[in-house]
């Protein structure tokens, strides 16, 4: 069956609201790892954000205060602003591994190209080059024989930290949790996002 073309702005907005979802999930993680983060279960923070990649206004009933001025000077400031463009960016360039990773996305080349162009117009931006991977490199990779999807991966974060947020990357006990935590968040949200997809995409076909 083939996708209606007037819900693709649907799938554009499920990548820009994952990527701003995973920014705020860093803020409460950072704010978790302030407390004494050997006894505190991290698995509760993942098991409410993930309950829908696409909003993270559940995370609140956790009663984790994210609100704090240690908090608000990191994530409010324009360098890590921009981690959520990047993460917007880099869930976007992946839009031709979803088509191949989800049966029921059944969509045409052009189609793929106006979800990434609607993302890239909504902010999705990879500054400084950082994130190595593009659309159209990635568009050719899932045409090859024997493809398979390379790890979503949080590498391009630690780098862009220790370059322009070097309090985040300072080596101590706080930010090696929370660093520790994002690298494993990166993966779990990539999944969380294969499976929005494809509840979206069922309930538009119907």
């Amino acid at each position: 069956m083939d996708f209606p073309g007037e819900s693709l702005p649907i799938l554009a907005g499920i990548i820009t609201n994952t990527g701003k979802a995973m920014a705020t999930t860093m803020k409460y993680i950072y704010a978790v790892s302030a407390k004494d983060f050997y006894n505190i279960g991290i698995k509760d923070v993942f098991r409410v954000a993930l309950l829908d990649p696409t909003d993270p206004s559940k995370l609140e009933n956790l009663g984790i205060d994210i609100n704090k001025k240690e908090i608000k000077d990191i994530f409010d400031s324009v360098e890590f602003q921009r981690v959520q463009h990047m993460i917007c960016y880099h869930l976007a360039v992946r839009i031709p591994f979803y088509r191949k990773q989800i049966e029921e996305l059944s969509l045409k080349d052009k189609q793929l190209k106006i979800i990434y162009d609607a993302a890239i117009n909504e902010g999705a931006d990879n500054f400084g080059e950082m994130i190595n991977e593009t659309y159209d490199e990635n568009t050719k990779l899932v045409k090859q024989r024997q493809f398979i999807v390379p790890p979503f991966s949080s590498d391009w974060f630690r780098r862009y930290i220790y370059t322009y947020i070097p309090k985040l990357g300072e080596i101590n006990n706080r930010n090696l949790y929370f660093l520790g935590c994002v690298e494993a968040m990166f993966p779990l949200y990539y999944s969380a996002i294969i499976a929005q997809m494809k509840k979206v995409i069922f309930l538009l076909q119907k």
